[in-house]
């Protein structure tokens, strides 16, 4: 009867060893692979947030949404359509933000 708990022991040991390195090796990976996806996403949102708040680049935003939705109308495009295509191709950033923050995918 011993020698079996010494086995289900030495195999709880083994298991538990085997976990302790799985566990090592995906804190691992996390070290060296989560500070690289954080860069790549606040360089993104740092860029969003300067579209949005940053004056000149809001009023040269604003330029070229006005300037695209004219040329559509222009061009012959319905006016509703043109304001479709307009709102689908300029995507609003504080949008993108909050998706990103709610953790939304499309």
């Amino acid at each position: 009867m011993d020698e079996e708990k010494d086995v289900v022991k030495v195999r709880k040991e083994s298991s538990i060893d085997e976990d302790v390195e799985e566990l090592r090796e995906v804190f691992s990976v996390l070290r060296s692979e989560v500070p690289g996806l954080i860069r790549g996403l606040i360089e993104p949102l740092k860029e969003l947030m300067d579209l949005t708040y940053n004056p000149e680049r809001a009023r040269e935003r604003a330029k070229a949404i006005a300037s695209f939705y004219k040329e559509l109308v222009d061009q012959g495009i319905p006016e509703d359509l043109a304001l479709k295509i307009t709102k689908e191709h300029f995507i609003n950033p504080m949008s993108v933000i909050r998706s990103v923050m709610k953790g939304e995918e499309d």
